[in-house]
């Protein structure tokens, strides 16, 4: 089901296309998880762990200067590899912002995800809150992120500025 969400989004979490596909009945998915939300859940938490490990083979263990980490974490959002999980993650946010408890639970797990591997891959000077400063990198990669599906040029302009400043 991962696979399927990634290449077609969240709608093909519907129970009977989705069970059709699996090869199985609305029903055995139903037995199986309880719930459509527990089948959500689960699905979304098996996405979130793909991204995890792209996230960690890109960093190979490295530790970057905060200054590098927006642009480094912006261009690996750009590449082929991310691009499903960028626009699975636009969708999630759009369905948590709109007040879907289910993807408001996914949305929190994968933000939190994304800034712990922040905190873990850049060297934050002494004093430096690791959390909070990485909350706001994260921030402004992710509005990078969704402009380069929207507005490229308004991306390409920001990601510019903010290597600029990082110079």
């Amino acid at each position: 089901m991962a696979d399927i969400v990634l290449q077609e989004g969240l709608d093909a979490l519907s129970l009977r296309p989705a069970a059709a596909r699996l090869g199985t009945s609305d029903r055995m998915l139903l037995y199986y998880f309880g719930a459509k939300a527990a089948l959500m859940d689960d699905v979304l938490g098996c996405v979130s762990d793909r991204f995890t490990d792209y996230l960690a083979r890109s960093s190979r263990g490295i530790r970057i200067a905060p200054h590098n980490m927006v642009g480094h974490t912006t261009a690996l959002m750009a590449t082929p590899e991310a691009k499903p999980f960028v626009e699975l993650w636009f969708e999630i946010a759009a369905r948590a912002a709109r007040g879907d408890t289910v993807y408001a639970a996914a949305a929190t797990r994968i933000a939190e995800t994304w800034n712990d591997w922040i905190v873990s891959t850049v060297r934050f000077p002494a004093g430096v809150s690791s959390r909070n400063a990485a909350a706001m990198m994260l921030a402004i990669v992710n509005g990078i992120a969704l402009l380069d599906s929207t507005a490229p040029s308004v991306a390409a302009a920001a990601r510019s500025r903010v290597q600029t400043v990082a110079a």
